[in-house]
């Protein structure tokens, strides 16, 4: 009796697996999935550079229609393999639906990441982004009705910021390196580090090669580019490299740095122990890149507030410090001598203790004198604009003076 049950529901089995209606239905609807993710395709095209929370949840519940019959089939058919591939994207959409509800419907933006089509030796091209040659900016930053910044930048021939108060009879130079921090965001030509640090030190001229959003990648391609002595009439002097912890994960091109802006700058790498230049990191390095492009709004890393690499390892700060001592060769090499110091500056804490520790020893390692400034003061809103994380004019005067009087003692880390 039992073999014939046993029997009788392996017969029911087979023929429900065999069922041709059933396949039939299957098929169908893995068929009107199709139709409506390429409905979805079609209306993501049509609505502009912004697709709406709703367009978004059509294409989520078309791709849902597709996938489920898609599994169905291969599972009666005993495709195991693939069947879990499907199940594991059912899986996957079924996270990023979840987390798409969470954040509240969000629209997503249609944001490329173009490269401008410049000669070979443009200095935007070698450099990365720059400021207009001989122009003056006037950027403005509001908080609902507050100003937070109404100020003018002038920019030199040589698409550096201007430090005011040339003196030509002055023999000995500063050409300081970094990004909005050295440049001075949100300030006067009078109110940056640079000119501080003319302005408090005898007989040198400073000179702003500062550019907001630059990163280590950019300090290293500015040095290389040219011969930057001829734009220094001194003899003697010093290079100050203006660091700050988020220079790392500009010059690896981390997800969210590359997706922001870092698409079109200067891609540097290691192979075989030796640091080379690859073009910028939308080119010189396609499949990472394009990769990021597709994850930076799927709604599990923005509910996650996840960035890739998830963690910085010894290659990344290793990279990092290998082009800081590339920058120092070039600088040594341009302008005869070896006085390249790296300042760690006091800005908000963004990395570990162990982290610091490690790109300490990196520099140290690798021979590159250093200023640590990160531990000098307690950095917070008493030191920034109001209404802007970005060092206020007295910051900057009070920085000067600090670095002023170690490089004048040699206090170096």
């Amino acid at each position: 009796m039992d073999g014939q049950i046993q029997n009788g529901l392996t017969m029911t089995e087979e023929r429900v697996k065999t069922n041709p209606k059933s396949s039939k239905k299957l098929w169908i609807s893995v068929g009107a999935g199709i139709a409506l993710l390429l409905l979805s395709l079609v209306i993501q095209n049509n609505v502009g550079a912004e697709i709406p929370g709703w367009a978004r949840l059509f294409t989520y519940g078309s791709t849902y229609i597709f996938l489920v019959p898609i599994y169905l089939l291969f599972i009666r058919h005993k495709k195991v393999i693939i069947s879990n591939v499907v199940l594991l994207l059912l899986l996957v959409l079924t996270v990023e639906t979840t987390c798409f509800f969470l954040l509240g419907m969000p629209s997503a933006f249609k944001k490329q990441f173009p490269i401008a089509d410049l000669p070979a030796d443009h200095i935007a091209k070698q450099i990365g982004t720059l400021p207009y040659a001989d122009s003056v900016h006037h950027p403005i930053k509001m908080n609902g009705n507050d100003t937070v910044f109404d100020v003018h930048i002038t920019i030199d021939n040589h698409c550096k910021r201007v430090t005011p108060e040339y003196d030509s009879l002055k023999n000995k130079y500063a050409m300081f390196f970094g990004c909005s921090i050295c440049h001075g965001e949100g300030l006067e030509d009078n109110q940056t580090l640079p000119y501080y640090f003319q302005k408090h030190t005898s007989n040198v001229n400073a000179y702003n090669f500062g550019i907001s959003g630059h990163g280590t990648n950019n300090v290293l391609a500015r040095l290389q580019y040219k011969n930057i002595s001829e734009q220094i009439p001194e003899n003697k002097g010093i290079g100050i490299y203006v660091f700050f912890w988020d220079h790392i994960y500009r010059a690896i091109g981390t997800m969210s740095r590359y997706t922001e802006w870092v698409h079109s700058e200067p891609y540097y790498t290691m192979e075989n122990g030796k640091l080379i230049r690859n073009g910028n990191f939308k080119e010189g390095r396609k499949t990472i890149s394009s990769l990021y492009e597709k994850l930076y709004q799927t709604n599990i890393v923005k509910y996650f507030k996840l960035d890739l690499p998830l963690r910085l390892n010894d290659s990344h700060i290793e990279l990092v410090t290998e082009m800081i001592l590339e920058s120092k060769k070039e600088y040594t090499k341009k302008m005869g001598n070896d006085e390249f110091i790296l300042v760690i500056y006091p800005a908000y804490k963004a990395y570990s203790d162990d982290e610091m520790k490690k790109f300490k020893s990196f520099l140290k390692k690798k021979k590159i004198q250093y200023i640590d400034l990160s531990n000098w003061i307690t950095y917070g809103p008493k030191y920034t604009l109001n209404g802007d994380a970005h060092p206020n004019a007295q910051t900057n005067e009070l920085i000067a003076v600090e670095l002023e009087r170690r490089i004048r003692l040699k206090q170096f880390n």
